[in-house]
């Protein structure tokens, strides 16, 4: 499954290729949105992220946390450019990998501004099934074929 939104400069490539080949060790044994949400949660806290909330909602487990690079590079390059224009492409392997080898739909991490549930200076990512047909089983209105919506 390709990202919505795919790579376009050699950088997001690389970082994008450079997820997917992380997700083959990093969701080893992992099947289950549970398990694989485990997986994502260690590797968040492991590269420095702040995890403020966890819990399961219409059978998505959704994690909400602050990311310490949220701001870095800001004042060249625009707000959340790291965060959201970089290291989202490493995400995008593991959405990538994720909904073709174990049918789970991760929807990457987005900011929480709209979503009405955290506050303005977190993210969240959920994560949930997939039904033979690619279609994300809790969440109505995503789109087939493990696309994400926009943030």
């Amino acid at each position: 499954m390709a990202p919505e939104n795919p790579p376009t400069g050699v950088v997001e490539r690389v970082l994008h290729a450079f997820g997917y080949v992380a997700a083959h060790v990093l969701f080893v044994g992992a099947h289950t949105p549970e398990e694989v949400v485990g997986r994502l949660r260690w590797a968040y806290r492991t590269v420095g992220v702040t995890i403020t909330d966890t819990t399961t909602v219409d059978e998505r487990e959704l994690t909400v946390f602050r990311c310490p690079y949220r701001r870095l590079g800001a004042d060249r390059f625009g707000a959340k450019w790291l965060c959201h224009e970089k290291l989202d492409r490493v995400d995008d392997g593991y959405v990538t990998y994720l909904a073709k080898h174990r049918d789970i739909d991760y929807q990457r991490p987005r900011d929480c501004d709209a979503a009405g549930f955290c506050s303005s200076d977190s993210c969240y990512s959920a994560v949930t099934t997939m039904d033979a047909s690619g279609r994300c089983t809790s969440v109505p209105d995503r789109p087939s074929g493990g696309r994400r919506s926009e943030r």
